[in-house]
């Protein structure tokens, strides 16, 4: 086995790497001319791998350990402390599974149900230009709230919209300036006090039956020892479903791009719809930018690509990279709308790294996230009513879409004008 090439970041140089985006690690890739590379700044090092062999590697818990591996920064705003992307072996599979019973068929389709009422709901109320950027943050947010059993109607608009906004704001502040994380940070504590108080009344007041809902399955969900789980970590397992859901606004923004910046695809769609919906949503998931990169620590030499990963290495998993990896996808660059036709559903049920958007590997037992069947979901819904339900027209606007940026989207946030 070869050993990892090695690129130094001089001090000078960090704020222009970190511009790079989503692109950092396909770039020095590229420098060291090697599919694996290790990054020195100072006395810290990582090594960045990418594509299907790596994911399979890194998803493998005989090689990787999750615990300890994502930075603090992350940790206060996007995902929260000791929540279920923290854990390993017993206790990771004993909280994912909370998760994964919440995701069953009947349930999936409350979901889409709900989903559906509320954005037809909103639409029918939208009249003239609009961002769909906005109204995908407050659709998803209040219908992700009432399929988990969060009842938000004694709840004000303007409460509800700095509630969606916290959620969104969790996200945007991870990677980003001092200002805008120390924002983050605040409004993550602000997101944690409401869902204590939503677990403190749910385990006040169980409900019988309501097992399958989020917030009461949280509410009684137990430790290792089979204690209950203490009410602030149990706050953040509530906001790991809620968090990841409003963050789907970003999925929607970048739909809006994919239909309506390109005439082309939106006739395609619209043609044949019925046949072409699923395999849009999975392109649009390995086309677009969502989360960069995982991180792990390395628990035993691994081999991959050739390249030898020592045992405790800090390692990182480059998704977006994966997802455009021309080794073993055709024409990455390209939007296929049928690029995954005859295989839509295959790949968020039984693939496990062909395409990694939201992690790779088996949902029970690995860090796959349990939301993906959410995530399908809700690019039906929207994709649906954008396509069929509503007649829009579409002014001119910046469709850039930052690669420097976390999360990105549209610049404009995609403003469309309802007919």
């Amino acid at each position: 086995m070869e050993k990892v090439p090695e690129i130094k970041i001089k001090l000078t140089d960090v704020t222009e790497r970190l511009d790079e985006g989503y692109l950092l690690l396909s770039k020095l890739r590229e420098e060291a001319e090697a599919p694996v590379v290790k990054a020195r700044l100072l006395n810290k090092e990582v090594i960045a791998v990418y594509g299907e062999d790596a994911a399979q590697k890194f998803y493998d818990p005989r090689n990787f350990k999750r615990e300890g591996a994502m930075p603090k920064l992350v940790l206060k705003t996007l995902f929260g402390e000791d929540g279920v992307q923290t854990l390993d072996g017993k206790s990771h599979k004993k909280r994912k599974t909370i998760f994964m019973d919440l995701m069953t068929p009947k349930r999936m389709e409350d979901y889409h149900r709900i989903l559906d009422r509320t954005l037809t709901k909103r639409m029918d109320q939208e009249h003239g230009e609009f961002q769909l950027f906005d109204v995908a943050k407050d659709v998803l947010f209040r219908s992700i709230c009432e399929w988990s059993g969060i009842d938000l109607t004694q709840m004000s608009q303007t409460e509800i919209d700095r509630l969606a906004e916290y959620q969104i704001s969790m996200i945007s502040s991870a990677v980003t300036n001092p200002k805008t994380h120390v924002k983050g940070i605040e409004n993550r504590k602000k997101s944690e006090k409401w869902a204590q108080s939503l677990i403190e009344e749910a385990r006040t007041h169980p409900v019988a039956g309501k097992e399958e809902v989020a917030l009461y399955a949280f509410a009684s969900a137990t430790d290792d020892e089979g204690e209950l789980l203490p009410i602030d970590v149990a706050a953040v397992e509530l906001l790991n479903v809620i968090r990841p859901t409003v963050a789907l606004t970003v999925w929607i923004a970048l739909m809006g791009h994919a239909l309506f910046s390109r005439p082309d695809i939106y006739q395609r769609l619209h043609a044949e719809f019925d046949q072409l919906q699923d395999s849009f949503i999975q392109e649009m998931r390995r086309y677009y930018p969502f989360f960069p990169m995982l991180p792990a620590f390395a628990i035993q030499d691994v081999e991959i690509d050739g390249y030898l990963i020592p045992k405790d290495s800090w390692v990182v998993l480059d998704l977006y990279g994966t997802n455009h990896d021309e080794r073993t996808i055709e024409t990455p660059e390209v939007f296929r709308i049928s690029r995954y036709l005859g295989k839509e559903k295959h790949i968020s049920y039984d693939e496990e790294y062909e395409m990694i958007a939201q992690g790779g590997g088996k949902f029970e037992a690995m860090h796959r996230c349990a939301g993906e069947w959410i995530t399908l979901h809700a690019l039906r819904v929207f994709s649906d009513q954008l396509v069929n339900k509503y007649q829009f027209t579409v002014p001119e606007q910046d469709w850039e879409i930052p690669l420097n940026q976390f999360p990105t989207f549209p610049k404009s946030k995609a403003v469309l004008v309802k007919k």
